[in-house]
């Protein structure tokens, strides 16, 4: 653990530092070195304050146990309560994309019945963000009715049974305490049609485990919601359909893809991308890129042949947006340029050439954040201290280790932030809704999930085989 402290006084001096360089409207940071401790004038207050060492050995992820189940008559959906989330199996090889939705949303009702009051407070903290308070939200029905008909009809009859089901038959757009059917659409759709998140994505090739596979992180961040809404629907989510199976993590109701692997060993993700030029949001003629990474976990057996499926396909998407797409032998980063201003879609690997006074220094690690970093493209990581930051703070952490990783120290490195009462831009935030470590050695995951007790209180929860 002594690397670990060097690291963190190193890191968190030259983070003191690098905040004081951002607020100088410098256009790169070509040439500038981080100082070491031992040259720098800079003294941190207490790199203990903002940072802890962690030891997770001899330390088992938690399976937590079942304590209520409830399995629909038809068999269609099986939802078991744990502790921290909701593992669901829902079974397309019995029944049509529509009696499942139907099931699932019974199953709901059943075991979470205070689900719809609480997403439809949730659900209008985010259109308020997009929408004017007041407003008749007639723009919101047209958003939702728009993409859906985008969507392969499949998905839209799976959205519709789901919908009707839950909403008992409601209908509209209205803040009224009531999850009506139209709401209950575009809660699926938040990532395509009302946004933003901030997320990060920090991978480890097979060159620097200690077994020679993968291992690879995804932190979801998003709106918590006022009254932490989401952390009370954290799920996993078996999506049984023989071939086109895959397990997904994400919250309770939702359809779309926030984090999924599928049985090939294919993972993805979804990070926001903001148009620096500020394209113009259009609905018509465009698709749900999170139903386009359900298509890739159905379909595709490698990251490079799901990295190529949604490069071709970025030019329906409403936002610009980046796509983690990994594999125990390769990982890219979809950059999926909506707006030509912004740039061109390119599938980015470690060997892609970086953005004018952007560096990485090991190729055996990958690194995404909300920027495109191809050269070319749209940067928005230079001049922006949360991108910037986030990425600097990954390459130091990781690059830095002396030793080859085992899953255990990644997971330490992955925590080495507090959360609490910390003003620093970290990779860890008050935001994370999950934080994803996934072990190709192994196919098992393990999840920090977002709660009401002390995030820096740490433990680990086994989901089990994700493939």
């Amino acid at each position: 653990m002594k690397q670990l402290k060097k690291t963190v006084v190193v890191l968190s001096a030259a983070l003191m530092s690098f905040a004081v360089f951002c607020g100088c409207s410098a256009a790169s940071y070509e040439g500038f070195e981080f100082p070491e401790t031992s040259r720098s004038e800079l003294r941190p207050v207490s790199s203990d304050k903002y940072y802890t060492e962690r030891n997770f050995d001899g330390i088992e992820p938690t399976a937590e146990k079942t304590v209520k189940q409830y399995t629909t008559q038809n068999g269609l959906c099986i939802i078991e309560k744990k502790s921290s989330y909701y593992e669901i199996t829902l079974d397309y090889e019995s029944g049509s994309y529509r009696d499942v939705g139907e099931a699932y949303a019974e199953a709901i009702l059943h075991i979470c019945p205070e689900y719809p009051g609480l997403l439809e407070t949730y659900l209008y903290e985010n259109i308020r963000g997009v929408f004017p308070a007041g407003s008749d939200y007639s723009a919101a029905i047209e958003t939702v009715n728009s993409l859906k008909s985008s969507l392969d009809r499949n998905y839209q009859d799976e959205m519709e049974g789901f919908a009707e089901k839950i909403s008992g038959g409601v209908h509209g757009v209205a803040s009224d305490g009531v999850l009506a059917a139209e709401e209950a659409v575009l809660i699926s759709m938040v990532p395509d049609a009302l946004r933003p998140t901030a997320c990060s994505v920090m991978s480890a090739n097979g060159n620097k485990t200690a077994d020679g596979h993968r291992i690879a992180a995804r932190v979801l961040e998003w709106n918590l919601g006022s009254e932490n809404q989401l952390s009370k629907f954290h799920c996993l989510v078996h999506f049984k359909n023989g071939s086109k199976s895959f397990t997904a993590v994400g919250l309770l109701g939702m359809f779309d893809i926030l984090t999924a692997v599928n049985d090939n060993g294919v993972m993805t993700g979804e990070l926001d991308v903001g148009s620096k030029y500020g394209a113009a949001f259009v609905v018509e003629g465009k698709t749900c890129y999170s139903y386009d990474l359900r298509k890739i976990m159905e379909n595709c057996t490698s990251a490079k042949q799901a990295a190529d499926f949604i490069a071709e396909r970025t030019n329906l998407y409403t936002y610009n947006v980046n796509i983690l797409v990994a594999d125990d032998k390769d990982i890219f980063s979809v950059e999926a340029v909506v707006s030509e201003e912004d740039g061109k879609t390119t599938v980015r690997d470690s060997s892609t050439e970086l953005l004018d006074g952007l560096t990485w220094s090991d190729p055996d690690y990958f690194c995404i954040i909300n920027s495109f970093v191809t050269k070319g493209n749209a940067d928005q990581i230079t001049n922006n201290e949360s991108n910037i930051v986030r990425w600097k703070k990954y390459e130091r952490l990781f690059t830095s280790e002396p030793e080859k990783l085992t899953l255990t120290r990644f997971k330490e490195l992955m925590t080495v932030e507090k959360i609490k009462d910390n003003p620093l831009v970290n990779f860890r935030s008050a935001g994370v809704v999950h934080l994803v470590v996934m072990d190709f050695a192994s196919h098992k995951a393990q999840v920090l999930f977002s709660s009401d007790k002390d995030p820096d209180e740490i433990e680990w929860i086994d989901l089990g085989k994700m493939y």
